[in-house]
């Protein structure tokens, strides 16, 4: 029994045919465009509708002077900047089609076909020849640049879109590589049993382990199938970061957390804003309640601001060495390219950062 088995290239085949006939169809279109425009022409100015045998003649010589300079003359001279060769060759396709016009033209005539214009005069076929031929190379090279034009903004559109999905794929195994080095179950259970034997002897200490663990488990597990969270989440990872410090130095901490706007139902990239806060945390002074930490999240619709503003710590100052903001900002460029915009003052005394979003 006879099979038939399409190959596995079968259907790229199929697409650079439909392709190609879809070219092929939009150009011939143009031409009979610009057909009827002459005809149109021709019978404005009442002067003898060419003979269609004169029309088929001079339209063939027409498209082969456009596509002899746009697909052959074009790319392999001008566009290596080989400015002589391509001028010697434009003069020589120009000298080509008068030829060939003038002797297409002498035939017709002798076989008694009537002529758009009159073979009478050597001067005025050689005149309207190099009229026609300018006017169809200048059409073709104004038809080659704009391709041209076309093919590099394909290409950028191409190289970016391939350089955004391998920042994509760098930054999702290097999560992938952090998570795996811990055991999440094992971190869990162990967090789970210190705060089953705290909670008896210090409330505030088992609180503090109860809000690490959901730290570490919206770290470790959190990211859908496109590698977004639900905003809330995020969200409340700040606050559950925010609560932990204040339990650390006592409720001591001068932090105002602000959310305004409704923040259901939106998504965004996990672990995106606690850099930020973070960053707040490392490097502000936290004890001034003159002048206290600020953190501020606005959402309209499906855009989102954060604000984050605090007073830098006098004295020693820790070192950074920047790679959670630089991380952040690679992060944001892949995920979110042209739909963010960060900004980040960092004054004498004072650093804050402005994130805006387009979820």
């Amino acid at each position: 029994m006879n099979t038939f088995a399409l190959s596995s290239d079968t259907p790229l085949r199929l697409a650079i045919n439909v392709t190609r006939l879809k070219t092929i169809l939009s150009h011939l279109a143009v031409w009979i465009a610009y057909y009827l425009y002459e005809v149109a022409y021709i019978i404005g100015v009442q002067i003898p509708f060419p003979h269609p045998v004169d029309s088929l003649f001079q339209f063939s010589l027409y498209a082969g002077l456009v596509y002899s300079h746009s697909e052959w003359l074009f790319p392999r001279f001008f566009i290596p900047k080989k400015y002589g060769a391509y001028t010697a060759g434009v003069i020589g396709l120009l000298a080509a089609y008068i030829t060939i016009r003038y002797f297409t033209t002498s035939l017709l005539d002798y076989l008694h076909i009537p002529l758009l214009i009159p073979n009478r005069s050597l001067r005025i076929l050689l005149s309207y020849g190099i009229l026609r031929g300018v006017l169809f190379y200048t059409y073709s090279l104004a038809y080659a640049y704009m391709k041209h034009a076309l093919g590099i903004q394909k290409q950028l559109r191409v190289q970016e879109q391939r350089l955004r999905e391998q920042e994509r794929g760098l930054l999702e195994a290097d999560i992938a590589f952090l998570k795996s080095q811990i055991n999440p179950h094992f971190l869990f259970n162990a967090l789970n049993f210190l705060y089953a034997q705290v909670y008896p002897l210090s409330e505030p200490t088992a609180k503090s382990v109860l809000l690490l663990s959901d730290i570490m488990r919206y770290a470790l597990n959190e990211g859908g199938e496109q590698g977004k969270v639900m905003l809330d989440k995020e969200i409340q990872h700040l606050r559950n970061y925010v609560a932990l410090n204040q339990l650390r130095f006592g409720q001591q901490l001068q932090v105002r957390f602000e959310v305004q706007g409704s923040t259901q139902f939106l998504l965004i990239l996990p672990l995106v804003l606690i850099t930020f806060v973070e960053n707040c945390f490392k490097h502000g002074e936290l004890f001034d309640a003159a002048h206290p930490l600020l953190v501020q999240v606005r959402v309209e619709e499906n855009q989102l601001w954060l604000y984050t503003s605090n007073r830098k710590r006098t004295g020693p100052v820790e070192h950074s060495t920047g790679i959670g903001l630089d991380n952040t900002r690679r992060r944001l460029a892949a995920i979110y390219p042209e739909r963010h915009q960060l900004t980040v003052h960092d004054g004498p005394d004072s650093y804050t950062t402005h994130l805006h979003l387009v979820l």
